[in-house]
């Protein structure tokens, strides 16, 4: 009997014993709760001050951004309200005095045209301005999923071809109108930049390569005319520009006095274009290169 009692007295024991370890367990494991809780907290405390200062700071610059567009536009109205001044000032001059009115009617022109060259720049930073504030936008918002890896024909590629190509036909443009003013130098900057952006452009390439060598003609700089045409017919074997790009080397070759490369560029142009407008001057030409040696023509050569 007595055993049976301190047996039952063991069991009694070892039970609030269990029970004693089991709670000290569970305030271990309240305690061990409650610092990953304090962690997260401090975590998210600091995470969040680091997302306010970001915020700050994206905020800071775009109202500098702002600022600056305000000054470049302020900037723009007063060059065009000087302009406009000094444009009203020249009319009074030109009604008073009618001999200098073609004078005057030329250089307003001209002023016409550098204004438009500078528009085309202020444009320039204009779009650039505009760039840097989307980037800015686009940093202070949400990040976007990312675009599939690969979508063959999709529309996003298409979209980015025709906003380049849109691109190249401007610029082609814008130098070509230049060209057609006169104003050679900033034509030929024009073209050359044209021709490293774009140069895989099928039509406007070949044709901006060919107008640099007519630059060159123009300010009798016939050697340079030679390499600017020869590029045409090296690098755009086919292509709109060619045929003039042969003709024009010819007869810049021919007021080099290098008459036997002249004769031969000659004929291959009537082999190759037997049909073309320009067949009776290239023949009145060649008629020429065969009489008696012609006086010298003066080459200015490279720049």
């Amino acid at each position: 009997m007595k055993f049976s009692r301190l047996l039952v007295s063991g069991f009694i024991l070892t039970g609030l014993l269990q029970a004693q370890s089991e709670k000290v367990m569970i305030q271990e494991l309240q305690r061990d709760v409650a610092q990953i809780a304090d962690k997260l907290r401090q975590s998210k405390e600091a995470q969040d001050q680091k997302n306010a200062e970001l915020e700050s700071l994206l905020k800071q610059s775009l109202d500098s951004n702002r600022e600056l567009a305000a000054t470049l536009k302020s900037l723009q109205q007063s060059l065009t309200s000087s302009i406009a001044d000094q444009q009203g000032k020249l009319v009074q001059p030109v009604n008073a005095v009618g001999v200098k009115v073609d004078q005057l009617s030329q250089g307003l022109s001209a002023l016409e045209t550098n204004m438009d060259a500078i528009n085309r720049r202020m444009s320039s930073q204009d779009s650039k301005l505009t760039e840097i504030l989307n980037n800015l936008k686009t940093l202070s918002a949400p990040p976007a999923a990312p675009p599939p890896t690969s979508v063959p024909g999709g529309g996003t590629a298409a979209a980015t071809g025709s906003t380049a190509g849109a691109s190249a036909d401007v610029a082609f443009a814008n130098a070509y109108r230049d060209f057609m003013s006169g104003l050679n130098q900033l034509a030929m900057e024009e073209f050359r930049t044209f021709i490293a952006q774009y140069p895989t452009s099928a039509e406007n390439a070949p044709r901006a390569q060919y107008y640099m060598g007519v630059i060159f003609d123009r300010g009798e700089q016939y050697d340079d005319a030679v390499k600017a045409y020869d590029a045409v017919l090296e690098r755009y074997a086919e292509s709109p520009a060619t045929r003039d790009a042969l003709y024009g080397k010819a007869v810049a070759l021919m007021k080099l006095d290098r008459n036997v490369e002249a004769k031969k560029e000659f004929n291959a142009f009537l082999k190759k274009y037997s049909t073309d407008d320009k067949v009776p001057q290239v023949n009145q030409y060649l008629k020429e290169l065969s009489g008696p040696v012609r006086p010298a023509t003066r080459s200015k050569g490279k720049r």
